[in-house]
């Protein structure tokens, strides 16, 4: 086999931090804050600080310090970046990737003429660029940074930040095969926060170590993390301060069924996006052991039993929500089973892509599946879930940003739902309820008991797993119709290599996350009740 080509990387400003992780980071801060404990605010609400706290802080901004921060984090990575570029178009796929801050977005430069040269994409030059540092420095040099509009607290920091987005715009442009992106790593323990952040140095490298190893992707972007930002300014009444603290603020998750496959990912990649996450599992010795596995993030996950098939154990578990965090944020529900006993292995891909193309005998060959484990697998993978969402429903309330993620699968649509009569009363969204669920699963189960499944055209490879799933689809459109201020969606992770799967899957644990957890954090006024296929809304 022919082997991939080496790869060369460079990072600079890496003996320590993020810099160390990600083995262009060489970055300070250019002031100086005597009290650490105002870190935070001087951080998160440098616009409306009082001259007051500002001298409380200790804050020094120099003539000089301004200067050495334009020079290492904005003349610095140019300087960098002219010299390697002959270098770079020589690699098969260049990337360029830029460490920047939320705090160089231009919603932060508040000085309005900079703000306009900055923000023309169109007509950005290194030229432009530079006579916005030089006027921001002569102004520091003369002391009129307020009356000119300049940030007074973390001017300098701000400023070059900026600068180096656009640089990234204009870099992108003159170079068209080189990926070049800037990234906000997040809220970071470094010694340039004062060890005062959010993520750790391993959680805030991820990003850019992400983006450095990005295939056919866009280029002069902006990311906060994983998510691509707005490069336009945004309306001036939006206030960067305000801005930073919500993104910034912690949010409570419950993932259920979470002590391996996909749920343990998901519950990693929250975790790792600053989400404090309880991570359930209904074998308490198993969620123990992984939450070991999770003890990088140990800050930001802890666990607690849940058997979603027993009430007395939800109810245990909205106690301990309510009495730690006082509220919840994000609910996944992802436990469940697959309501069959896997004979042959081999035959599982064709068992779950093309199950009722099979003959008895091949089907028969690849599984066996009883009332009593149709029974179990109704009563976790949609009662389960439906009476963990009941329960936690007034904690969600709470929340100004309330998210239920509903792990499904494409074998839950009702093209996979043969029964008719059961289609047309799923597929009847104006008058869907609860009780017409009910309804369907009971006829379902009797017909099952019976043995009559074939006769009345219900699925024969997984049937219980494909009513059980289009059950839990249902349930989300009547919940996200019932509570419009929730952001409740269904989504099927895909083919994914899990042991339900026998690890005969398409796709990875972590690539089978992505989706549950791209929905958990998806912004306020995002579509609700709908049926993802991974990234993309698709039919029930």
């Amino acid at each position: 086999m022919e082997q991939a080509p080496q790869r060369y990387a460079v990072v600079t400003g890496a003996n320590k931090g993020i810099g160390i992780e990600i083995i262009n980071n060489a970055g300070i801060g250019g002031l100086v804050i005597k009290d650490n404990d105002l870190v935070p605010q001087v951080l998160f609400q440098s616009r409306e600080l009082s001259d007051d706290v500002i001298e409380k802080a200790g804050i020094v901004q120099t003539f000089e310090l301004a200067e050495e921060c334009l020079q290492i984090n904005y003349y610095g990575a140019k300087r960098t970046s002219e010299a390697l570029l002959p270098f770079l178009q020589l690699s098969e796929s260049p990337r360029i990737v830029n460490v920047s801050s939320s705090l160089g977005k231009l919603k932060c430069v508040s000085n309005e003429w900079a703000k306009g040269i900055l923000g023309d994409a169109e007509n950005l030059t290194e030229e432009r660029v530079d006579e916005v540092l030089n006027e921001f420095l002569k102004d520091i040099k003369e002391g009129c940074l307020e009356r000119k509009g300049w940030p007074k607290v973390l001017g300098a920091y701000i400023i070059s930040k900026a600068a180096m987005n656009a640089y990234t715009r204009i870099v992108a442009k003159k170079y068209p095969t080189i990926c070049i992106n800037s990234v906000c790593p997040g809220y970071v323990k470094t010694d340039i926060t004062a060890n005062t952040g959010i993520l750790t140095a391993e959680e805030g490298a991820a990003s850019p170590v992400k983006i450095a190893l990005l295939s056919n992707a866009s280029s002069g972007l902006f990311y906060s993390q994983n998510e691509i930002a707005k490069a336009k300014p945004c309306s001036l009444s939006v206030n960067c301060s305000k801005f930073i603290k919500l993104r910034w603020k912690i949010l409570h998750k419950v993932v259920t069924g979470a002590n391996k496959g996909i749920g343990l990912e998901i519950v990693r990649q929250l975790a790792s996006n600053g989400v404090k996450v309880v991570l359930t599992s209904r074998d308490e010795k198993r969620g123990l052991h992984a939450l070991k596995t999770l003890k990088d993030l140990s800050g930001f996950v802890l666990f607690h039993q849940l058997d979603v098939a027993d009430p007395a154990s939800v109810a245990s578990l909205a106690d301990f929500i309510k009495s730690k965090f006082g509220k919840l944020d994000i609910l996944v529900n992802n436990a469940g089973v697959s309501g069959v006993v896997i004979k042959d292995t081999d035959l599982l891909p064709s068992l779950i892509l093309k199950g009722e193309e099979l003959s008895d005998d091949e089907i028969e060959k690849a599984r066996s599946q009883t009332y009593e484990l149709a029974q179990d697998c109704l009563q976790i993978n949609y009662y389960g879930a439906k009476r963990t969402s009941e329960s936690l429903l007034s904690l969600l309330q709470l929340s100004d940003s309330p998210r239920i993620v509903n792990v499904s699968s494409f074998l839950g649509q009702l093209k996979c739902v043969l029964n008719e009569w059961a289609k047309g009363v799923f597929k009847d969204a104006d008058n869907l309820t609860e009780e017409k669920i009910d309804m369907v699963l009971n006829e379902f189960l009797e017909d099952f008991k019976e043995g009559r499944l074939e006769s009345k055209g219900w699925p024969k490879a997984i049937s219980a797993y494909v009513l059980s799933k289009a059950a839990l689809n249902a349930y989300t459109r009547i919940l996200a119709k019932k509570f419009p201020t929730f952001c409740i969606n269904s989504v099927c992770p895909g083919y994914v290599k899990t042991d339900m799967t026998s690890n005969t899957g398409f796709i990875t644990v972590e690539e089978g996350a992505a989706s549950p957890v791209r929905l958990a954090l998806l912004p306020n006024g995002s579509p609700s009740g709908f049926f993802y296929d991974r990234s993309q809304i698709s039919f029930y």
